[in-house]
């Protein structure tokens, strides 16, 4: 213990002796150097931050006054993705940030020009949904979209979305019923939006409008959509010629009669196909029946099986839902990245026409 105590002394002597040696003039010098470098590097970093700052807005000022943009619609996106820690060009680039932020916008805006809001969405191209895009907020549900209303107690009424605005939402009671719904009530409203998926939004009914004996019940907007996929797998609407065949007996054989038909949508799983009414008489299709599909796609020749699931005539057309039965693996990967490769085509071409 002794031994290491005098290691201890010799060495704190030795440093004195260095340091007494040493002159303070070069030290102090070091020293300030060092605390120079680093004051520097602190003020060169702030001031990159800085002309980066000023590039960005310079940058976003000149793409949103090319989109036609006023001045106050620009400055609505910048001060309010900013306050939000958000990329602005998301906002003029993808829906559902700029709803994030005109959401916080309007609640601390109570009297806003709703017109404006409009006018933004239309010059974003935000306006309108395609049935590939799922929707993120109730602002984007269509009007006249049919759907189902249940109360608390459990009772169930059929609706339609009469009118929106940028608060609220206005469903009208289809139902010949008397509703007994009133303000302050907690009501469910769920629909299914075409190609898409069904939905569920919950919300607290802020009133009950009485217009020329229709019900009207009015529900806040809402980002808490629960979206349940409708099907499998995706689909994309199409226009592809086709052939559709079915086995029948005649003169005691069997035998494959065909008709001209052309595919509107297909997906991995089935597909839309649909006839000129004149030809129903040919094969008599029924639900259930068994059928045969043939067609291309992609330079590749198809032939499949499949079951008529749904019928659905108009006056002009008649189509058939069918369901692949015997598809194989690789035939439903080829269907796959058919229906992927369209739907990027079609999100590019949609954001290009907006």
């Amino acid at each position: 213990m002794d031994n290491n105590r005098n290691l201890a002394v010799e060495g704190y002597q030795k440093a004195v002796e260095k340091l007494s040696g040493t002159d303070i003039n070069a030290v102090i010098f070091l020293l300030l150097f060092i605390i120079s470098l680093i004051l520097m590097a602190i003020v060169l970093g702030n001031l990159s931050k800085k002309l980066r700052a000023k590039k960005q807005k310079e940058d976003f000022m000149r793409y949103t006054k090319e989109k036609n943009l006023t001045d106050e619609q620009i400055k609505i996106i910048w001060d309010y993705s900013k306050k939000l820690g958000r990329d602005p060009f998301l906002a003029i680039e993808f829906k559902a940030p700029f709803e994030k932020i005109i959401d916080v916008y309007i609640k601390e805006n109570p009297n806003i020009d709703e017109n404006l809001i409009k006018e933004m969405r239309e010059k974003l191209g935000f306006d309108y949904v395609p049935y590939f895009v799922p929707i993120t907020t109730s602002k984007d549900i269509e009007l006249f979209q049919g759907g189902k209303l249940k109360t608390e107690e459990g009772i169930t009424y059929n609706v339609a979305l009469y009118d929106k605005d940028e608060l609220y939402m206005y469903w009208v009671i289809t139902d010949k019923t008397i509703p007994t719904i009133k303000p302050e009530d907690r009501v469910k409203v769920s629909f299914i939006r075409k190609s898409d998926a069904a939905y569920t939004l919950e919300g607290q009914v802020i009133d009950v409008i009485n217009e020329n004996g229709r019900v009207i019940v009015k529900i806040p907007h809402t980002f808490e959509l629960i979206r349940i996929q409708r099907r499998e797998y995706p689909r994309v609407e199409v226009e592809i010629e086709s052939l559709l065949g079915k086995k029948e007996k005649k003169d005691g054989q069997e035998i494959l009669l065909w008709i001209i038909a052309k595919i509107l949508d297909i997906s991995p799983s089935g597909a839309k196909v649909c006839i000129n009414p004149e030809e129903k008489d040919k094969l008599k299709l029924l639900i259930g029946d068994k059928i045969l599909l043939s067609f291309n796609l992609l330079e590749k020749e198809f032939q499949e099986e499949a079951e008529i699931v749904n019928i659905h005539e108009k006056q002009n057309i008649l189509c058939y839902g069918v369901k692949f039965t015997d598809i194989k693996e690789f035939q439903q990967k080829h269907i796959f990245e058919f229906v992927r490769k369209e739907q990027k085509r079609l999100a590019e071409l949609y954001k290009k026409q907006s």
